[in-house]
């Protein structure tokens, strides 16, 4: 069959996805013919057009985890940190600069392009200035993955091709279209939102009301696509600590629904 995975954003709850991989591998017993990402999302579905194996996705993102604690641990302090934050965001349009994106990712992306993918691949970034979203399929994958993992007010925009972009996440979660547009006539997606209505500050609470809208266009969104996994989760984007309680508990997920079937 002609499938695609379309994989959508979520930070380190992304985890799941290299869970589902693993499941579709084992169902489909072939590989896609197309991958589209947002964000998380990006990320994964970059790893395996370039190499599909979901275990060696799972183990690049060990590798990545463990030797990139200094900057892991940067990233969550500075978000966690409100004050400090706050007054970041007063001169500035992100807490965090850019350039810690590209120590994170260049290990796994450096010099790859689009055309060394195995499977047609593309990710989904918005532009700010245009404030539309931007299908990317060409060029440098570390540059394209970057632009649409910027979480907004975490990173400072990416600038790219005259454009200023950021996350995928504002306008399209989960990329179905693009993934039809590179070949796909069965999409798969995947759907990680945060379930949590839990809030430590009032920050956060207004993070939680502004997500609503973004969730009732993907749930919308989400009827396009022919099969469909959602992964609820409780965790924080940046909790990076977490990547493999989270890629356990999609994997026992996909588990329990095989033995449902």
């Amino acid at each position: 069959m002609e499938y695609g995975i379309a994989l959508g954003s979520g930070g380190i709850r992304g985890m799941a996805h290299i869970a589902l991989l693993e499941h579709l591998e084992l169902k489909y017993k072939n590989n896609p013919v197309s991958i589209s990402g947002c964000s998380a999302g990006s990320i994964i579905g970059a790893l395996y057009s370039l190499e599909p194996n979901s275990k060696l996705v799972m183990k690049k993102f060990n590798y990545i985890i463990k030797h990139s604690s200094k900057e892991i641990n940067y990233i969550k302090k500075n978000l966690e940190n409100k004050i400090t934050g706050f007054a970041k965001l007063l001169s500035s349009k992100g807490i965090l600069n850019n350039d810690l994106l590209f120590k994170l990712l260049k290990p796994l992306f450096y010099k790859k392009r689009f055309s060394d993918c195995k499977i047609p691949f593309g990710v989904v970034a918005v532009d700010i200035d245009s404030e539309n979203i931007e299908e990317i399929t060409e060029g440098y994958i570390l540059d394209a993955v970057m632009a649409s993992s910027n979480v907004p007010a975490a990173f400072t925009p990416k600038l790219m091709g005259g454009m200023t972009l950021l996350d995928g996440g504002l306008l399209e979660e989960v990329p179905i279209n693009l993934c039809r547009k590179l070949g796909a006539k069965y999409v798969v997606a995947s759907h990680i939102p945060q379930k949590n209505d839990k809030f430590n500050d009032g920050l956060e609470y207004i993070n939680y009301i502004s997500s609503l809208s973004i969730d009732y266009i993907t749930e919308e969104k989400l009827k396009q696509a022919d099969e469909i996994y959602i992964f609820d989760s409780i965790y924080q984007w940046y909790e990076f600590e977490k990547y493999e309680e989270i890629y356990f508990e999609a994997k026992t997920k996909l588990e329990r629904s095989e033995e449902h079937e």
